[in-house]
């Protein structure tokens, strides 16, 4: 070959052009991927969370003291409401017994039809509970006007109560 002669060389192997994508294939794909973001999203942001509910113990011994501030002779029959609401909705809630709707004599008389461990609960406080809900029924419809005395001991004797028949929870025991 003379030095003077372009060389020549070899043909290239033709170019291949990519062949047209398979759309079918790719909109199924961004549908997909759209679909299990919603999903997360959705479960993520919607799901249930778990509220723990504060113990009937707990929501009686808080009300009881917020009213605190009720415990003086002018606000006397408000006070006495109070403490026999928070008592009868800690009953309620505590051994599932209606309370809400009965006179005293009749929530009294109806605690003998309940099992020997309930029953036996309110035995140990039956003459404070007694006396508390009697103090609280003059204060409410006979309009007598507890002294200070006389709430306090209501107060001691809802609170004695509430403690005494408390729920232990599991990490107590």
């Amino acid at each position: 070959m003379n030095p003077d002669q372009p060389q020549l060389r070899d043909i290239h192997p033709p170019f291949l052009l990519p062949e047209d994508p398979n759309y079918t294939l790719l909109i199924a794909g961004i549908v997909l991927t759209l679909l299990v973001l919603a999903i997360l999203i959705w479960f993520f942001r919607f799901r249930k969370k778990k509220i723990l509910l504060p113990s009937a113990y707990q929501t009686a011994l808080d009300k009881l003291q917020r009213i605190r501030s009720l415990m003086n002779p002018d606000q006397a029959k408000q006070y006495a409401m109070e403490v026999s609401d928070i008592l009868r909705r800690y009953i309620e809630k505590r051994f599932q017994i209606r309370t809400s709707r009965q006179t005293t004599r009749e929530f009294f008389t109806g605690l003998t039809e309940f099992p020997n461990q309930t029953a036996s609960l309110f035995d140990t406080h039956f003459e404070s509970l007694h006396e508390c809900l009697g103090q609280c029924d003059l204060a409410k419809f006979a309009r007598l006007r507890p002294d200070i005395h006389e709430m306090e001991k209501m107060e001691t004797a809802v609170r004695n109560f509430i403690e005494a028949t408390r729920e232990h929870d599991k990490e107590d025991k």
